[in-house]
């Protein structure tokens, strides 16, 4: 009788494992994404997985593992990356060992970092699908085009961003200093000092006393932002310098609600004057996205201000090292400009 059980179950691990030959990957499917797609430096990105065995026969060993590159960290505790991490060569592997009844899903997730600055192609992981008995296996590779873009720091601790903080100070007191004829929220009586021609005799009509206009405080503030990527005189550490003070202004008037126009001599491209998340998220992707690379003079960007040039428009330039050439440049923007130029220098002055 025990001879005969022992033959069963033979019999059924034979079955098994002649099933389990048979190609199992061509069944199961594997899909990822990611929490966000534009990045800063060492902020937390949720990669989301989910494997799915498609067949009426379960999967008795699927080996999952994901690739990256140096410039990636495996944000999880040092249990959890003992147990699931590798290194190879060109970074890090996430491993997961994975058992799958027929017509069912593992859904995971863990969590990763971009170290610096760039465009990461995320998309890449391996699938390995085994027999029973471990006699053979198929590895099958999955790549989806999934890409994060990571932009600039901020440079908070930048000696340029107390420049930079002075500057937009004037700007907010300039707000509130001017008034704007065309806003009027009110009257109030005479007091000697207004000028005359403020008197409304409409309203001192009706009232029986001197009444003035009181008018709102103007929000015209025209403030461009000029990048300037010329190489001439810039090592790659001082044009990525710029690039992390770029990322802080703009960040800093989105901060104060006040609308900015975009120009750049490189791939930054230029951005016409707005507000809000969609303006500024343009603005950070092209940061993530420069190589950088410059494809016209410092001159002719100053030519492009100049030309665009606005009554009241505040200009942050932000630039290099500049030699004696570009700082006459320099003079003829100040010349035309109603304020005094913010010069933010990403390199050696």
């Amino acid at each position: 009788m025990l001879g005969f059980i022992f033959f069963g179950l033979a019999v059924a691990a034979l079955i098994f494992e002649i099933l389990s030959l048979r190609d199992p990957l061509k069944k199961v499917s594997v899909s990822y994404d990611f929490d966000m797609l534009m990045a800063e430096p060492g902020e937390k990105i949720t990669l989301s997985y989910q494997v799915t065995n498609n067949g009426n026969l379960p999967v008795f060993y699927l080996g999952l593992s994901f690739s990256f590159d140096g410039d990636i960290t495996i944000c999880e505790d040092g249990r959890w990356l003992e147990k699931h991490v590798t290194r190879s060569f060109t970074g890090q592997n996430v491993d997961r060992s994975l058992f799958l009844m027929p017509h069912s899903c593992i859904r995971g997730r863990f969590h990763i970092s971009l170290s610096k600055r760039g465009i990461y192609r995320l998309g890449r992981c391996y699938l390995e699908a085994g027999d029973i008995l471990g006699l053979k296996s198929s590895v099958t590779t999955v790549e989806e085009n999934r890409t994060v873009v990571c932009t600039a720091a901020l440079a908070e601790d930048d000696p340029e961003v107390e420049v930079l903080g002075g500057f937009l100070g004037d700007i907010s007191v300039r707000r509130f200093i001017m008034e704007d004829p065309s806003l009027l929220v009110g009257y109030k009586e005479y007091t000697g000092v207004e000028p005359m021609k403020k008197i409304s005799w409409i309203q001192s009509a009706k009232t029986g006393k001197l009444m003035v206009k009181q008018n709102d405080f103007t929000l015209d503030t025209d403030v461009a932002v000029a990048v300037n990527l010329e190489r001439s005189h810039a090592s790659m550490t001082e044009l990525e310098r710029c690039l992390e003070l770029t990322r802080t202004a703009c960040e800093k008037l989105e901060e104060i609600r006040i609308p900015y126009a975009f120009l750049s001599n490189g791939d930054l491209r230029d951005i016409r004057q707005g507000l809000g998340r969609t303006h500024l998220s343009a603005i950070l992707r092209n940061i993530g996205l420069s190589a950088p690379a410059c494809y016209s003079s410092f001159d002719s960007l100053i030519d492009r201000c100049i030309a665009g040039n606005r009554n009241n428009r505040s200009y942050i330039l932000i630039t290099p090292y500049l030699d004696d050439e570009d700082m006459k440049a320099l003079g003829r923007l100040q010349s035309v400009s109603d304020h005094e130029v913010c010069v933010l220098y990403g390199g050696r002055k």
